[in-house]
């Protein structure tokens, strides 16, 4: 048996039962990296020996971790999560040898939870712009083309899971760093509500202060997890939050479909993909309403509260030679902003918060709704060597987050939103749509991802034998050749 090829939840059900080894799953997944990494590069930096040692260990005694609800699942930790002992650049060269002391709070909470680490999933620079590559640990691949990306910032980790490699993995999710790869990938991602993840994205800067503005906190940055199916994300989510509850909701939910989110560019592969899930949703009894709300409010608060972040988190490597372009754009806008500016910026990002939910619950006029779907992503997988999109059916996008935007005005409401596979394009690539629900209902959302997934169909695995027989020097560099 592969143990690899099964889902999350089916694994763990072999390791309870004593029907399969917290050794033999790892093997398994070993085998699947040894298999698909040479082509991939999604978990780039891995310590085998050290999880074969903690596998052993839970193996050979029962009390260890016993009762952790994912004992013994593999997992891999986002190369912008601080992990003990264990190298962590953030995808930059000044950071090329870092080694931290502690982990970050997610990395601990995960390996309470009793999974197995192997290493660390690949990541843009600092997680800015979804394609990941860097020049530390290079370009990460899509399993289902490899001349394609997996898009980013959570890109490794999507990777990994498409190719059996993991079990479950982690992301974070500001502009789209969930979803996007989750998309790109054929996985399962969830941006849970802004502020109601027990274990946010790091907020905090490397002398652990929280990052401040003159008013409050930025809130943007959440984590959340990934997986291959709705129940893997299911039981992920409920290890992080110590819940499973099961809400009810509406067999037949009022449902707002915005395919241009306020008006953006649309591949027209991605529209037809995420028409004909539309379609099949209303077939199955979902009540199609074609509505939203003006998503462009969000624009202000998410480019000025984005680089507010990034200025607070990394403002000592402006100029740095070694820092990209994108970076050092995020770095200089945060730098400039005024306090007027900064509050403009959160007012902003309420009055986007409460638009949002105005136009879900009806306040607004609007009939109401239990939820919103949309395209995840703009674009299809696009090709490796492309650092970003600047064109989308004849219009051109001068910057290079204008091709995420359908994730990014999402942000800034705060509502949980999933990105679940629904299609594929005529050459393959897989097309995720994007389903958005009322900030704090996260529960309520997944059971109804969980019912759409139903309607799809589980998202098949990509060929891995085909990618364990690719030369890598066959395919097209990445953006830094």
């Amino acid at each position: 048996m592969d143990l690899a090829a099964l889902t999350a939840t089916e694994q763990k059900a072999l390791l309870d039962a004593g029907q399969a080894s917290c050794r033999e799953l790892l093997a398994d997944c070993r085998t699947r990296a040894e298999m698909t990494e040479p082509v991939v590069n999604a978990i780039p930096t891995v310590h085998w020996d050290t999880a074969e040692d903690l596998a052993g260990r839970l193996d050979d005694d029962p009390t260890l971790l016993e009762g952790a609800p994912l004992r013994g699942l593999v997992t891999a930790f986002k190369d912008l999560m601080p992990t003990a002992g264990v190298r962590t650049t953030y995808g930059s060269l000044a950071y090329a040898q870092n080694v931290p002391d502690e982990d970050d709070s997610l990395v601990a909470t995960v390996k309470g939870l009793g999974m197995v680490p192997v290493g660390k999933t690949n990541t843009p620079e600092f997680g800015s712009g979804s394609q990941t590559y860097n020049a530390v640990m290079g370009t990460t691949r899509n399993p289902w083309d490899p001349t394609r990306t997996p898009g980013g910032s959570s890109g490794g980790a999507a990777a990994a899971l498409a190719c059996g490699s993991l079990s479950l993995a982690d992301g974070s999710d500001l502009g789209g760093s969930l979803r996007n790869p989750a998309s790109f990938c054929g996985v399962v991602g969830f941006r849970p509500s802004t502020g109601r993840n027990p274990v946010e994205a790091s907020n905090w800067n490397l002398d652990g202060e929280l990052l401040r503005w003159s008013g409050g906190a930025v809130q943007m940055p959440t984590t959340g997890p990934m997986a291959r199916t709705v129940t893997d994300l299911a039981l992920y989510n409920d290890a992080l939050t110590g819940s499973s509850s099961r809400p009810d909701v509406p067999a037949a939910p009022r449902v707002a479909y915005s395919r241009t989110l306020s008006g953006l560019p649309v591949d027209r592969e991605v529209a037809r993909v995420v028409d004909a899930a539309v379609t099949a949703l209303a077939d199955a009894g979902w009540q199609i309403i074609e509505a939203e709300p003006d998503l462009q409010i969000s624009e202000l608060s998410f480019e000025r509260l984005r680089a507010l972040s990034y200025w607070n988190a990394w403002g000592h490597l402006l100029g740095d030679e070694r820092i990209k372009e994108d970076v050092q754009y995020e770095l200089r806008l945060g730098k400039g902003l005024s306090d007027d500016e900064i509050e403009a910026a959160q007012m902003s990002e309420m009055a986007a918060k409460t638009r949002w939910d105005d136009f879900l619950t009806g306040a607004a006029g609007s009939p109401g709704f239990d939820l919103m779907v949309a395209p995840v992503s703009q674009v299809p997988p696009f090709p490796i060597g492309w650092a970003s999109v600047s064109e989308i059916e004849g219009m051109t996008l001068p910057h290079y987050k204008d091709w995420m935007r359908s994730c990014c005005r999402i942000t800034s409401t705060g509502a949980p939103a999933v990105s679940l596979p629904a299609g594929f394009t005529e050459s393959g690539l897989p097309i995720g749509l994007q389903l958005v629900g009322r900030w704090n209902r996260d529960r309520a959302l997944l059971q109804h991802v969980r019912v759409a997934e139903e309607v799809f169909g589980t998202a098949p695995a990509p060929d891995i034998g085909a990618l364990a027989i690719t030369d890598p020097a066959t395919l097209p560099p990445g953006p830094l050749g």
